[in-house]
């Protein structure tokens, strides 16, 4: 249980260091809309500002690449759940000889990767993966820039990103 709590805030540090937690208001990241006089200042500005909302939008189109597909989507469901369910049992070779949690996913990791790629959970994710690269690319060219994103981007570049 606690490798499965350890893995979970693993990724939610992850997903924080992508900016995740520094995600501005979605009603500001969907107003105006234009056609860019500057394309490079445009898109270093909107990303740097925006970038919090655009990791969330690559995980969330991700995840709706699989939710499109079925059978994709139960395969990692299920998965996940059995791996849980494996490193929660006590696995006895012999007895008071346990198998470790490393052995357990070291049998396991094998066995669900044949299943993910069985069920075309690689192929789905990368598609809702482009989506998301798509609609991202979209919003950094076309979304104008704010005077708070100019001077965020601004500060961001004398700080040196501090």
């Amino acid at each position: 249980m606690d490798m499965i709590n350890t893995a979970l805030e693993e990724l939610k540090m992850e997903i924080n260091k992508l900016g995740a937690s520094e995600a501005r208001p979605w009603g500001e990241f969907l107003k105006d809309f234009k056609q860019p006089s500057n394309l490079v200042e445009r898109v270093d500005t909107n990303f740097e500002y925006y970038k919090g909302n655009y990791a969330l939008l690559l995980i969330g189109f991700t995840i709706f690449g699989l939710c499109i597909h079925p059978e994709a989507f139960v395969t990692v469901v299920v998965s996940l759940i059995a791996i849980a369910v494996l490193l929660i049992l006590k696995i006895e070779t012999s007895p008071g000889h346990i198998v470790s949690p490393e052995m357990k996913l070291a049998v396991s990791l094998p066995v669900v990767f044949v299943m993910l790629l069985r069920a075309g959970v690689f192929f789905w994710s990368l598609y809702g993966l482009l989506l998301g690269l798509l609609f991202c690319s979209a919003h950094m060219v076309f979304r104008t820039r704010t005077a708070h994103s100019r001077m965020s981007s601004a500060w961001t570049k004398i700080t040196g990103g501090n």
